[in-house]
C-alpha cells in the first residue's frame, strides 16, 4: 500500500520528511535541555505518577539525542526510537490534558513555565504519523542522496521549523493566556 502511495505522488513523503526533520531537531534540543536541567522533566513525570528522578530525566534526554542523531544520520529503521519517543510524548501530553494534571512544565524545553497544551498533543501526534510513515516506507527524514543544496535546504528548514514550533508550543499559549486575562 505504501509503495502504491509513493508511486502515485511524492507529496506524502516530502511532507513526512519536512515534519520529521522539525520533530528530530526538537527531539535533539529537548534531549540537550534535559541533560542540562532535568528538574522540569522530573517534576512532570512525578506529577503524572511516573517513576522520576534526575537520572531518569537525564537518561531520557540522552535517549532523545541518540534517537535524533540516528534518525537524522541513517533514517529507515533507525527512526523507530524517535517514533516510539514521540508516541510516548503524545500519550503523556494527552493524559496530562485529559486528566488536567497540575503540571507547570511538560519538561520538553527545560523550562518551568511550559505546561503541556493541546498544541503539544497535536504536534506530538503529527510527529508520530510523519516519523511512522517514513519508518514504514524505509526512508530518511533528510534526503542525503540528493544534491547538497537540497540537503542544505532540508536542514535549514528543520532548524527554522523547529524554532517556529518551539515558539508556538512555548510562547503562544502564554501569549493567549495574557490576552484573555486582560
Amino acid at each position: 500500500m505504501f509503495a502504491l502511495l509513493t508511486t502515485l505522488t511524492t507529496l506524502p513523503t516530502v511532507v513526512a520528511q519536512a515534519v520529521s526533520t522539525v520533530a528530530l531537531v526538537l527531539l535533539g534540543a529537548s534531549g540537550v535541555s534535559k541533560l542540562l536541567d532535568p528538574d522540569p522533566t522530573r517534576g512532570a513525570m512525578a506529577a503524572a505518577r511516573l517513576p522520576s528522578s534526575r537520572w531518569i530525566a537525564r537518561g531520557l534526554g540522552l535517549t532523545e539525542i541518540l534517537a535524533a542523531a540516528t534518525g537524522f544520520a541513517i533514517g529507515g529503521p533507525w527512526l523507530t526510537l524517535a517514533t516510539a519517543l514521540y508516541l510516548g510524548f503524545f500519550l503523556f501530553t494527552l493524559s496530562a490534558m485529559t486528566r488536567q494534571l497540575p503540571i507547570q512544565s511538560c519538561g520538553c524545553f527545560g523550562k518551568e513555565d511550559t505546561p503541556p497544551t493541546w498544541l503539544h498533543v497535536v504536534f506530538n501526534g503529527v510527529s508520530v504519523v510523519a516519523l511512522g510513515y517514513l519508518l514504514l516506507i524505509d526512508w530518511s527524514a533528510v534526503p542525503w542522496a540528493e544534491p547538497a543544496l537540497d540537503v542544505g535546504l532540508y536542514l535549514a528548514f528543520g532548524l527554522a521549523g523547529a524554532y517556529l514550533a518551539y515558539l508556538v508550543l512555548s510562547q503562544l499559549p502564554r501569549t493567549l493566556q495574557m490576552t484573555s486575562n486582560r
